[in-house]
């Protein structure tokens, strides 16, 4: 099980202290959306001078513009980004393309999706390899139900998935044992920490048990 460290943050610097005290506990490291559109797709090699071996992911939200937005990211020279799962299928399958000469990975946020299981039967079918399910916060403590639109995709797709949504290190056992994603996003519960390095490496431990 991956683990992924979002960095929701509007500033740089913190972002980038945040990387430098944690970056080594995580797989994967995610500019967020509000961070990306602040300070651009050059954050991505600052995070690569600290961590060259780790993959960096964009939470670009690609929806329309796909080869202008896909390009973009080839640039940066990200190994992740992600697209939102209600853009057309003609966008999706632009931005897959641009991706597979990039040797990139497009994860496809499932937010907005009000069919996800047809929408993602339908992705599927279009070579989507990779998709997020964030939580339900109105299920509260039950982590099935909670996360039940992640069993169906994982059921339809057989794909790698990722899920988000308040995990934090009494809930990541939890997850692991019942669920076992592919990828754990991580954020505010390291970011808001007062103790960055103890959690996450409480989390790692939990991650490779």
């Amino acid at each position: 099980m991956k683990l992924q460290l979002a960095l929701d943050l509007l500033d740089k610097d913190e972002a980038i202290s945040v990387v430098k005290e944690v970056g080594e506990y995580f797989d994967i490291i995610e500019v967020g959306t509000s961070l990306l559109k602040l300070y651009g797709i050059n954050i991505v090699s600052e995070i690569k001078q600290i961590h060259p071996h780790k993959d960096v992911f964009l939470d670009a939200k690609i929806i329309d513009g796909p080869e202008r937005e896909a390009s973009l990211m080839a640039m940066s020279g990200t190994e992740y980004y992600s697209m939102l799962a209600v853009a057309t299928d003609t966008a999706v399958t632009k931005v897959l393309n641009i991706a597979k000469k990039n040797n990139a990975k497009v994860i496809m946020d499932m937010q907005s999706v009000t069919e996800y299981k047809s929408r993602s039967e339908e992705l599927k079918k279009l070579g989507v390899e990779y998709f997020c399910v964030h939580k339900n916060s109105d299920c509260g403590d039950n982590l099935e139900e909670a996360f039940s639109e992640f069993l169906d995709i994982k059921e339809i797709t057989g794909a790698d998935i990722s899920i988000a949504g308040g995990i934090n290190v009494e809930t990541l056992p939890t997850i692991k044992e019942k669920l076992n994603p592919d990828i754990v996003v991580i954020g505010g519960a390291v970011l808001k920490a007062s103790g960055k390095k103890s959690v996450a490496m409480k989390m790692r431990t939990i991650a490779d048990s």
